[in-house]
Protein backbone atom coordinates (compact mmCIF):
# COMPACT_ATOMS: atom_id res chain seq x y z
CA UNK A 1 0.00 0.00 0.00
CA UNK A 2 1.17 4.01 -0.58
CA UNK A 3 0.88 6.87 1.48
CA UNK A 4 -2.16 7.32 -0.33
CA UNK A 5 -3.89 3.88 0.81
CA UNK A 6 -2.79 4.95 4.36
CA UNK A 7 -4.65 8.55 4.06
CA UNK A 8 -7.86 6.81 2.39
CA UNK A 9 -8.21 4.44 5.60
CA UNK A 10 -7.45 6.84 7.83
CA UNK A 11 -10.23 8.71 6.42
CA UNK A 12 -13.10 6.04 6.91
CA UNK A 13 -11.83 5.25 10.22
CA UNK A 14 -11.78 9.17 11.42
CA UNK A 15 -15.40 9.15 11.74
CA UNK A 16 -16.86 8.38 15.12
CA UNK A 17 -17.96 4.83 16.42
CA UNK A 18 -16.85 1.81 14.91
CA UNK A 19 -17.06 1.94 10.72
CA UNK A 20 -17.46 -2.11 11.03
CA UNK A 21 -19.60 -2.56 13.93
CA UNK A 22 -18.55 -3.98 17.87
CA UNK A 23 -18.63 -7.48 17.28
CA UNK A 24 -16.74 -10.38 14.76
CA UNK A 25 -17.80 -11.52 11.50
CA UNK A 26 -20.60 -13.58 12.21
CA UNK A 27 -18.82 -16.85 10.79
CA UNK A 28 -15.35 -16.19 12.69
CA UNK A 29 -18.42 -16.43 15.84
CA UNK A 30 -19.62 -19.67 14.57
CA UNK A 31 -15.92 -21.03 14.30
CA UNK A 32 -15.63 -20.33 18.11
CA UNK A 33 -16.04 -24.02 19.91
CA UNK A 34 -12.86 -25.17 17.43
CA UNK A 35 -10.61 -22.10 17.49
CA UNK A 36 -7.29 -21.90 20.53
CA UNK A 37 -7.52 -20.32 23.65
CA UNK A 38 -4.44 -19.71 24.88
CA UNK A 39 -1.03 -18.75 22.99
CA UNK A 40 -0.19 -16.07 20.68
CA UNK A 41 -2.27 -15.01 17.84
CA UNK A 42 -1.69 -12.52 14.52
CA UNK A 43 -4.59 -10.77 13.04
CA UNK A 44 -3.82 -9.13 9.66
CA UNK A 45 -5.14 -5.82 8.52
CA UNK A 46 -7.17 -5.61 11.66
CA UNK A 47 -8.55 -2.56 11.45
CA UNK A 48 -10.24 -1.24 14.31
CA UNK A 49 -9.38 -4.53 16.02
CA UNK A 50 -13.44 -6.52 16.83
CA UNK A 51 -11.64 -9.94 16.02
CA UNK A 52 -8.29 -9.16 17.84
CA UNK A 53 -10.70 -7.78 21.07
CA UNK A 54 -12.69 -10.89 20.92
CA UNK A 55 -9.45 -13.05 20.66
CA UNK A 56 -7.61 -11.01 23.95
CA UNK A 57 -10.85 -12.31 25.30
CA UNK A 58 -10.89 -15.74 25.20
CA UNK A 59 -7.27 -15.70 26.19
CA UNK A 60 -4.92 -14.95 23.58
CA UNK A 61 -2.14 -12.60 23.01
CA UNK A 62 -2.49 -11.07 19.96
CA UNK A 63 -0.66 -8.80 17.85
CA UNK A 64 -2.64 -6.43 15.64
CA UNK A 65 -1.49 -5.35 12.23
CA UNK A 66 -2.58 -2.36 9.85
CA UNK A 67 -1.49 0.81 7.87
CA UNK A 68 -3.99 2.66 9.67
CA UNK A 69 -3.12 4.54 12.50
CA UNK A 70 -6.32 5.75 13.62
CA UNK A 71 -7.51 2.29 13.38
CA UNK A 72 -4.90 1.20 15.91
CA UNK A 73 -5.85 4.17 18.27
CA UNK A 74 -9.25 2.56 18.11
CA UNK A 75 -7.90 -0.85 18.53
CA UNK A 76 -5.45 0.84 21.83
CA UNK A 77 -8.46 2.63 23.25
CA UNK A 78 -10.63 -0.17 23.69
CA UNK A 79 -8.29 -2.59 24.54
CA UNK A 80 -7.22 -0.34 27.15
CA UNK A 81 -11.31 0.46 28.32
CA UNK A 82 -11.67 -3.50 28.29
CA UNK A 83 -8.79 -3.91 30.30
CA UNK A 84 -7.05 -6.12 27.65
CA UNK A 85 -4.24 -3.70 26.91
CA UNK A 86 -1.65 -6.74 27.91
CA UNK A 87 -3.18 -8.92 25.58
CA UNK A 88 -2.55 -6.78 22.75
CA UNK A 89 0.47 -5.29 20.69
CA UNK A 90 -0.49 -3.21 17.65
CA UNK A 91 1.79 -3.22 14.50
CA UNK A 92 1.29 -0.39 11.88
CA UNK A 93 2.58 -2.02 9.01
CA UNK A 94 2.52 -1.62 4.74
CA UNK A 95 1.47 -5.02 4.49
CA UNK A 96 1.87 -4.75 0.49
CA UNK A 97 5.35 -4.94 1.97
CA UNK A 98 5.06 -8.29 4.00
CA UNK A 99 4.48 -8.91 7.46
CA UNK A 100 6.61 -7.35 9.79
CA UNK A 101 9.18 -9.78 11.94
CA UNK A 102 6.95 -11.67 14.21
CA UNK A 103 8.70 -14.79 16.37
CA UNK A 104 6.71 -18.35 14.66
CA UNK A 105 4.86 -20.15 16.94
CA UNK A 106 1.21 -19.12 16.52
CA UNK A 107 -1.43 -20.86 17.41
CA UNK A 108 -3.67 -18.83 14.97
CA UNK A 109 -3.56 -16.16 12.11
CA UNK A 110 -6.56 -14.93 11.02
CA UNK A 111 -6.94 -12.35 8.04
CA UNK A 112 -10.57 -11.45 6.99
CA UNK A 113 -11.05 -8.75 4.51
CA UNK A 114 -7.62 -8.76 3.07
CA UNK A 115 -6.37 -10.46 -0.09
CA UNK A 116 -2.80 -11.55 -0.49
CA UNK A 117 -1.11 -14.60 -1.56
CA UNK A 118 2.28 -13.80 -0.59
CA UNK A 119 1.43 -12.71 2.96
CA UNK A 120 -0.36 -16.52 3.45
CA UNK A 121 2.61 -17.83 2.54
CA UNK A 122 4.06 -16.28 5.17
CA UNK A 123 1.20 -16.66 7.59
CA UNK A 124 1.65 -20.54 6.87
CA UNK A 125 5.18 -20.45 8.29
CA UNK A 126 4.21 -19.19 11.56
CA UNK A 127 2.09 -20.82 12.57
CA UNK A 128 3.11 -23.32 15.54
CA UNK A 129 2.00 -27.51 15.21
CA UNK A 130 -1.26 -27.56 15.73
CA UNK A 131 -1.69 -23.61 14.65
CA UNK A 132 -4.78 -22.35 12.62
CA UNK A 133 -5.33 -19.90 9.71
CA UNK A 134 -8.62 -18.71 9.44
CA UNK A 135 -9.15 -16.47 6.30
CA UNK A 136 -12.25 -14.37 4.38
CA UNK A 137 -11.05 -13.12 0.99
CA UNK A 138 -13.61 -11.09 -1.46
CA UNK A 139 -13.86 -13.00 -4.83
CA UNK A 140 -13.43 -11.63 -8.37
CA UNK A 141 -16.53 -10.97 -10.17
CA UNK A 142 -16.70 -13.11 -13.71
CA UNK A 143 -14.11 -11.26 -15.71
CA UNK A 144 -12.94 -9.20 -13.20
CA UNK A 145 -9.09 -8.61 -12.58
CA UNK A 146 -8.85 -6.59 -8.89
CA UNK A 147 -5.35 -7.15 -7.47
CA UNK A 148 -7.67 -6.92 -3.89
CA UNK A 149 -9.77 -9.80 -5.00
CA UNK A 150 -9.35 -13.42 -5.45
CA UNK A 151 -9.71 -15.61 -8.44
CA UNK A 152 -12.59 -18.63 -7.67
CA UNK A 153 -10.90 -21.25 -5.87
CA UNK A 154 -7.82 -19.75 -5.51
CA UNK A 155 -8.03 -19.26 -1.86
CA UNK A 156 -7.94 -23.13 -1.02
CA UNK A 157 -4.22 -22.76 -2.19
CA UNK A 158 -3.62 -21.01 1.07
CA UNK A 159 -4.43 -23.62 3.02
CA UNK A 160 -1.26 -25.49 1.18
CA UNK A 161 0.43 -27.66 3.41
CA UNK A 162 -2.45 -27.51 5.53
CA UNK A 163 -5.11 -29.63 6.92
CA UNK A 164 -8.63 -28.31 5.60
CA UNK A 165 -11.42 -28.02 8.00
CA UNK A 166 -13.81 -25.74 6.38
CA UNK A 167 -14.15 -23.65 3.14
CA UNK A 168 -16.82 -22.03 1.96
CA UNK A 169 -17.12 -20.04 -1.26
CA UNK A 170 -19.91 -18.01 -3.24
CA UNK A 171 -22.39 -15.21 -2.18
CA UNK A 172 -22.51 -15.22 1.38
CA UNK A 173 -24.12 -12.13 3.66
CA UNK A 174 -24.44 -10.64 0.28
CA UNK A 175 -20.91 -10.68 -0.74
CA UNK A 176 -18.73 -13.28 -2.93
CA UNK A 177 -17.04 -14.36 -0.61
CA UNK A 178 -14.50 -17.23 0.03
CA UNK A 179 -14.31 -18.44 3.70
CA UNK A 180 -11.56 -21.00 5.26
CA UNK A 181 -10.28 -22.61 8.38
CA UNK A 182 -7.20 -24.64 8.38
CA UNK A 183 -4.49 -26.14 10.65
CA UNK A 184 -0.81 -27.35 10.59
CA UNK A 185 -0.39 -31.02 11.76
CA UNK A 186 -0.07 -31.37 15.40
CA UNK A 187 3.54 -31.96 16.32
CA UNK A 188 3.20 -35.82 16.58
CA UNK A 189 3.39 -37.93 19.95
CA UNK A 190 6.84 -39.50 20.98
CA UNK A 191 7.41 -43.14 21.13
CA UNK A 192 6.93 -44.81 24.70
CA UNK A 193 9.66 -46.67 25.47
CA UNK A 194 10.06 -48.45 28.57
Amino acid sequence: MSEEDRHRWDERYRRPGLLMGPAPKPWVVGLEPVLPRAGRALEIACGEGQLALWLARRGLDVTAVDISPLALAKLRAQAETDGLADRIRVVEADLDLGLPPLEPGLALVSCVDFYSPPLMAQARALLAPGGMLMVQVLLQPPGGDSPHKAAAGEALGFAAGLRLHYYREGRIGGRELAQLLAQREPAGLLPFSD
